[in-house]
């Protein structure tokens, strides 16, 4: 049977390794992230959004995105 300190131990290791698998494609999407206007379109994987106002009077700033990728269609 496993002492206090052990499944203490153990529930930390578990819950480290899910925060990092759900951070995981957050890391995979910050190649753009940060990226000034002229240098997201020289990025063949990013898109630069302008800035504009959400319906709710929030004021999104222009920023550097992935791309969305292309759903192919069958013929």
């Amino acid at each position: 049977m496993l002492g206090r300190k052990a499944v203490h131990t153990l529930g930390i290791v578990v819950t480290s390794a899910a925060l990092a698998f759900a951070a995981m494609p957050l890391q995979a999407e910050s190649a753009c992230k940060g990226l000034e206007k002229k240098g997201c379109g020289n990025k063949g994987t990013c898109a630069w959004v302008d800035a504009y106002t959400r319906k709710d009077g929030v004021k999104v700033s222009g920023h550097c995105r992935t791309k969305s990728a292309k759903k192919e269609t069958k013929k």
